[in-house]
């Protein structure tokens, strides 16, 4: 019977590399009692929005020039989801206004996006493919699918928003991005670009 000697290769590069051994002190142990009393939270209250007052957000947004990738976007949060950040825990509601002949530039998040057009007409592309949408229609975006809108018409489009941003918020697996190009690829998580736009240089970091 061959015997074989425990296998102690160092691979190069990893001999510095400072070695964990112990539960460090993040590494909490927890009763199913003491579980279940940390996760219960306050439930939440209906949160009601005014049509007039997101309009009076965005038509203030509306009266300055596009920066760069950046847009005309409001949400609208429920604050007793706290750090979940959305109208509810989990769904994140935007509204998104572009003047008509304004261009949206190619991005992409991994959360899914549904596009429901209150005013205006225009077209969005994702992966490739044209969808020319008017007041009244959908869109529904699949997560990590490259999309850009384009306004077209006379008066200005008017986007309601829906997404998944809350949920890969809270478990840190947001990612997003803008403008296309892997050195803009980012982990939404502190420390990263302040904006949805990697290229805005007007934020502070």
């Amino acid at each position: 019977m061959t015997t074989t000697e425990p296998a102690n290769r160092t691979i190069p590069g990893h001999e510095d590399l400072p070695e964990v051994t112990e539960s460090n002190e993040v590494a909490g142990i927890l009763t199913s009692d003491q579980y279940f009393k940390r996760v219960q939270h306050a439930n939440t209250r209906p949160a009601f929005w005014k049509f007039s007052d997101v309009m009076g957000v965005l038509e203030r947004l509306g009266e300055d020039p596009l920066v760069e990738a950046e847009r005309r976007f409001c949400t609208t949060i429920n604050d007793d989801c706290g750090d979940l950040t959305g109208a509810t825990p989990f769904c994140f509601i935007g509204w998104q206004l572009i003047h008509p002949g304004e261009h949206v530039p190619p991005h992409r998040h991994n959360s899914f996006a549904i596009y429901h057009i209150l005013q205006g007409n225009g077209y969005t592309v994702v992966e490739g493919e044209k969808y020319v949408w008017e007041r009244g229609d959908t869109l529904a975006c699949p997560a990590w699918a490259q999309h850009e809108h384009v306004a077209e018409g006379e008066e200005p489009t008017l986007m309601y928003v829906v997404q998944d941003m809350p949920m890969l918020a809270a478990s840190r697996t947001l990612m997003w991005e803008e403008p296309i190009g892997p050195e803009n690829n980012r982990h939404m998580v502190l420390g990263t670009a302040p904006s949805w736009s990697a290229t805005r240089t007007d934020l502070p970091s």
